[in-house]
């Protein structure tokens, strides 16, 4: 009796044995590729490479995490614990599409926000030739704004008007750049060192030796080419630019009041209406002509230096009578016989000093007492 419950039992734990199968956990079932902490199975991972976006790697099981070890972020973007913080320690955002610093932009934020600026700040101008918080100031040059002035002279203040000054008519300009100073000996110098630009004549009494003074004795076409070597954006400045920056437009002589009170608030001269002397400008009673930018007290509203004195400045326009009608951006006759110089000279007395005086010469006309500025377009 004994043997046969025995073999009874036996035969009852084989068959309890056969029937119940024990329930694998989670980590150990095939279907959830996963091993016991939950770390994808390294054999599942074919091909894995997050950084190359390849093959195949299923999460884990925080759902935000994958690879063989669970060391990668299922948004690919993302970094950390948590996979909230951004791969790229130079982005932000929810998508990681925006940069730290906020100056910056581009793929790898390296690229300024403000087209203009360069530099680990974005703090340079990308234009080395350039300076100011926006750029907007070049290198040797002053920033003449948008504006507005009466040309001409100006009967109320000016009691030398010649006839060819009249009659005194409204211009408005867009912005430009004038050159600070004269062209120097040594910048026209560079030109001819470049094989661009031809000497002055054998008579200047400045070049090669005074490499501050104005360079003279050139002619209108060598004063032109001398400008556009520097560049596209370079020329001579037409008549109505020179004459804005020497005098001022109706804001720079105190006027906003409308056009009768900004025709008679035209200063005389570049300094205001203090008569002319060696205080202000290189005229006759002067030691001859002088190197640039030695008589501050003259400068323009723009603060540019010897508008008047030192030497005339060629202008871009031909010489002709003045229009009473109101014009922008005029650039003066479509031909003549003569082109426009500007600024009196160390020669001339207190009647060339005045901002509206005129004068002309030909093409191929060079002298002592003649030489050249140049402007730059705006921007």
């Amino acid at each position: 009796m004994k043997r046969t419950l025995s073999v009874w039992l036996g035969l009852g734990l084989v068959w309890l044995t056969a029937c119940i199968q024990p329930t694998s956990p989670p980590w150990e079932n095939p279907a959830d590729d996963r091993d016991q902490d939950g770390v994808p199975a390294s054999a599942d991972c074919d091909d894995f490479d997050p950084k190359l976006g390849t093959g195949v790697c299923p999460r884990c099981g925080d759902g935000i995490h994958t690879g063989p070890g669970c060391e990668f972020c299922v948004d690919a973007v993302k970094a950390g614990a948590k996979c909230d913080q951004c791969l790229d320690a130079l982005k932000t955002g929810e998508n990681c599409d925006r940069c730290v610093d906020t100056l910056k932009t581009g793929a790898k934020c390296d690229v300024c926000v403000d087209p203009v600026k360069t530099g680990a700040k974005c703090d340079e101008c990308l234009d080395a030739q350039r300076t100011g918080g926006a750029c907007d100031q070049v290198l040797g040059l002053v920033l003449i704004p948008e504006g507005t002035f009466w040309m001409g002279c100006n009967p109320v203040k000016d009691s030398g008007c010649g006839s060819d000054e009249r009659p005194q008519h409204k211009v408005t300009l867009s912005a430009y750049y004038m050159d600070v100073t004269e062209t120097t000996v040594a910048q026209y110098k560079a030109c001819v060192d470049a094989g661009v630009c031809t000497a002055p004549s054998a008579g200047s009494s400045t070049y090669p030796i005074l490499l501050d003074h104005p360079v003279n004795d050139v002619t209108w076409t060598q004063s032109r080419a001398y400008c556009k070597w520097r560049g596209a954006a370079f020329d001579l400045p037409t008549e109505a630019q020179w004459e804005m920056a020497a005098r001022g437009s109706c804001e720079k002589n105190g006027s906003t009041a409308g056009d009768a009170a900004c025709a008679a608030a035209m200063r005389t001269y570049p300094w205001g209406e203090n008569a002319p002397s060696a205080s202000y400008a290189v005229m006759s009673g002067s030691n001859g002509i002088a190197a640039v930018g030695t008589k501050p007290a003259g400068d323009s509203p723009y603060g540019l230096h010897d508008m008047t004195g030192n030497v005339w400045e060629w202008n871009r326009d031909w010489y002709g009578a003045y229009s009473p009608d109101a014009v922008t951006d005029p650039v003066g006759p479509d031909s003549a016989s003569a082109r426009v110089n500007r600024g009196g000279s160390f020669y001339g007395g207190a009647l060339y000093q005045r901002a509206g005086d005129r004068d002309s010469s030909t093409l191929s006309y060079a002298s002592n007492y003649v030489g050249l500025r140049c402007m730059r377009s705006y921007p």
